[in-house]
């Protein structure tokens, strides 16, 4: 994202090269992407290579605020309704490509309503929210934060507390890429700590790790908190859309699949045994 020269781009892949020696086939691919990322932040030396996508991000999706709010308000289940404009937002990832597709950005939203969603498990989600008093949710990527905004104005718990990267990666969300759409108006912002893509506890802050130990409900976003998550010991609410086959299959879904769905460790236990 910040040079074209071939050279450059041939140090980063020898170096990803040599780096994929010392790492585990077991390990989820978040631990691999946290190595390429910082590869290629010192062989560019750039601290944030994908900033200028980021502010771009922010900008596309903080103009379409206002009529998703709009939107929103005017449903007759509109906590519904922000659930599936979060889930939207989550095809601002450039983790899978690098191209802007603001056609693409576009359809996605105005298509929020109408796909296919299991509003069952969003019940479910709510149900949850209602009986929490203090509700984490997990971000992903800038410019998504616009419309995990509009999800969290339509929460019902007393206390939210918002979490981003603590540290530049791909072009998933840092504290001032929160701040920028004004979530730190609403929620408290905090950063896990680390910056790897997704959430992997063993290499976060321990005060983040206190945050998402006695939250009452975690709420996790993108493939990335699926992948480092999705064998933890507390309940998560995983909001994503499913955009490779790994994680398709994985969940018994298809790609292009908008999920929200609930990890238990009790019931994984049991279809265990």
């Amino acid at each position: 994202m910040v040079s074209d020269d071939d050279a450059v781009a041939e140090r980063v892949m020898r170096r990803v090269l040599e780096a994929t020696n010392h790492l585990r086939l077991d390990m989820p691919p978040p631990y691999m992407g946290r190595e390429i990322h910082k590869i290629i932040r010192e062989v560019t030396g750039s601290a944030d290579p994908y900033e200028s996508i980021k502010r771009k991000s922010t900008r596309a999706a903080l103009s379409l605020y206002e009529r998703v709010v709009n939107t929103v308000e005017r449903q007759i289940d509109p906590f519904n309704a922000a659930v599936r404009f979060a889930i939207a937002g989550n095809v601002m990832d450039y983790a899978l490509t690098s191209a802007w597709d603001l056609d693409k950005i576009n359809s996605c939203f105005d298509d929020a309503l109408s796909t296919p969603l299991d509003d069952d498990a969003v019940r479910e989600l709510r149900d949850s929210a209602v009986s929490a008093t203090n509700v984490l949710i997990i971000g992903d990527n800038a410019g998504e934060t616009v419309f995990d905004r509009v999800l969290i104005e339509q929460m019902p718990a007393k206390s939210v507390t918002y979490a981003v990267k603590g540290g530049p990666v791909i072009n998933d969300a840092i504290r001032e890429d929160a701040e920028a759409v004004g979530i730190n108006r609403i929620a408290r912002v905090v950063d896990t700590g680390s910056d790897a893509p997704g959430t992997i506890l063993e290499l976060c802050s321990p005060g983040f790790r206190e945050i998402f130990d006695t939250a009452d409900l975690v709420i996790a976003k993108g493939q990335a908190n699926i992948e480092t998550l999705n064998d933890c010991d507390r309940e998560v609410f995983f909001l994503t859309q499913v955009k490779c086959p790994v994680i398709a299959r994985s969940l018994e879904a298809d790609v292009g699949d908008w999920l929200v769905r609930h990890w238990e460790p009790e019931a994984a236990s049991a279809v265990q045994r």
